[in-house]
């Protein structure tokens, strides 16, 4: 191992006629990361005290808060020189073939792979030992939900370097593959591919968390989503179905609802056209799509169809896979596994417009997995959609003509996109590993976060879009503000 002049170390791991050569950002100590190679391995274990809130860290007096919100970046203090606190290295493999040419003399040639340790994350989350397919933040204080494939959940504090660790989620025998906590705080909801949904209650203001109730009426979930202001969430299932259930003053089951002949992939609550009259109830309605095709509007909880949108009025077959409310909830984008999208009037079920995200792209000969719809998201201020595909391109779509704008080249698979509120910057992440914040007006790339060794599979935005949390594949969440 050398020290280059620059101040960055570099060595060189020789096999045969292999060597790797490996960049090492001096901010961040070689043991500190936990590199998932087979010829490093390093392990970072938190120190109890510090990971775990236990009975001596929660107030006896379950009414004072948990987190003062005008002091939660000040409550732990961050130490450069603590080596817990660096957070997971992003790794990006880069093969060069230097083979020689010539005669036998000139001998076999040389590859030369570069790892890219760099990382600008604040802290990270490494409880989980499985790829992490869940995250949610809390609408209030500083909490993140997060669960993965070893079939658990975790209720972490994202404010604390390092973070601490608020609640196991356990009672799952599957991956945790949706929830997360309802609009006013007080409920958490987790869905598994065991079928089974559990849900939690906060006490003394978030301090702790009760496991409340769970049902188990399908065979695997699929999506779990809340109400804007009521107790009551919906899931969706692989067999079809979507089921409405209110928290309060009970765990309690308001309907189901059978529409789809296969797979309900996505759902979402519609807000009402109109408040309701003092003394009337608010209109409660509900939309799943399904990878049949077809797209049910719902009232809940007479089951009640309000439309059906089938692919002979959608006037394409299509397997829909996602779903993106706009803002006004006047209208739904709808994405499809072969790169269409669908927009959809919520208050008469009117098809909109189609938009052919592929061809925008100039992309037709994609194989089938990469043609897919895998993220959507609305900006309201400057009139765009903004599609993503595994393709790894997003093309911005203006909402007055539905026409491309232009089209952003990712690299790799894009598996989630965002805007932050207020704004024309759109957050992407992608399976190279990499978090990206774009202004959708001139198409600049702003940033990039680093530090994730594989792909990152989702995000969730907090604190106004300023704090941006990950789930990735390698079962590490990393924060980054």
């Amino acid at each position: 191992m050398t020290q280059c002049g620059s101040g960055l170390l570099f060595f060189k791991v020789c096999l045969s006629n292999f060597s790797l050569s490996i960049r090492l950002w001096p901010s961040y100590p070689l043991c500190s990361p936990i590199i998932q190679q087979d010829f490093i391995e390093a392990e970072h274990t938190m120190d109890p005290n510090e990971a775990l809130i236990n009975d001596t860290d929660i107030a006896e007096n379950e009414d004072e808060a948990y987190l003062d919100p005008s002091a939660a970046f000040d409550v732990v203090e961050d130490d450069a020189n603590d080596d817990g606190d660096a957070p997971m290295s992003d790794i990006e493999d880069d093969d060069e073939d230097d083979a020689g040419e010539g005669g036998a003399d000139d001998g076999p040639g040389e590859i030369i792979d570069e790892i890219d340790m760099s990382n600008n994350s604040t802290t990270y989350f490494d409880k989980h030992t499985d790829s992490i397919f869940m995250v949610g933040v809390h609408p209030k204080l500083p909490l993140v939900v997060t669960g993965g494939g070893d079939d658990l959940g975790y209720i972490w504090t994202s404010h604390s370097v390092p973070p601490k660790l608020v609640t196991t989620l356990t009672g799952h025998t599957d991956s945790l593959i949706a929830g997360g906590f309802s609009a006013d705080g007080e409920w958490l909801v987790t869905g598994g591919m065991d079928g089974r949904v559990r849900v939690w209650r906060a006490r003394a203001r978030g301090q702790k968390w009760e496991f409340w109730d769970a049902v188990e009426e399908v065979e695997e979930v699929t999506w779990v989503s809340f109400h804007a202001t009521l107790p009551i969430f919906a899931f969706g299932a692989n067999d079809g179905s979507a089921w409405v259930y209110s928290l309060s003053p009970k765990l309690e089951l308001l309907c189901t609802l059978y529409g789809h002949s296969s797979v309900c992939t996505a759902g979402v609550f519609v807000p009402p056209a109109q408040a309701p009259a003092e003394g009337d109830e608010e209109e409660i309605n509900l939309i799943t799509v399904g990878d049949d095709g077809v797209l049910i509007s719902w009232s809940v909880p007479s089951a009640v169809q309000n439309y059906k949108i089938t692919p002979v009025q959608f006037h394409y077959e299509a397997q829909w896979i996602n779903l993106s409310l706009h803002p006004s909830g006047t209208s739904v984008a709808v994405g499809s596994a072969d790169g269409k999208v669908a927009i959809v009037g919520t208050r008469t079920g009117s098809v909109i417009a189609t938009v052919d995200v592929l061809g925008a792209t100039g992309k037709n000969d994609l194989s089938e997995p990469d043609q897919s719809v895998e993220g959507m998201a609305w900006c309201e201020s400057v009139g765009i959609l903004a599609v993503g595909l595994v393709a790894g391109v997003i093309c911005l779509f203006d909402t007055g003509s539905w026409r491309v704008r232009r089209t952003l080249e990712v690299g790799d698979a894009v598996t989630r996109i965002e805007f932050v509120p207020n704004s024309s910057v759109l957050v992407s992440s992608s399976m190279d590993g990499y978090l990206r914040r774009w202004d959708c007006r001139t198409g600049e790339e702003l940033w990039k976060g680093t530090g994730h060794s594989s792909g990152i599979l989702g995000f969730a935005l907090a604190d106004g879009g300023n704090t941006i949390v990950t789930a990735s594949d390698e079962g590490v969440s990393l924060v980054y503000k």
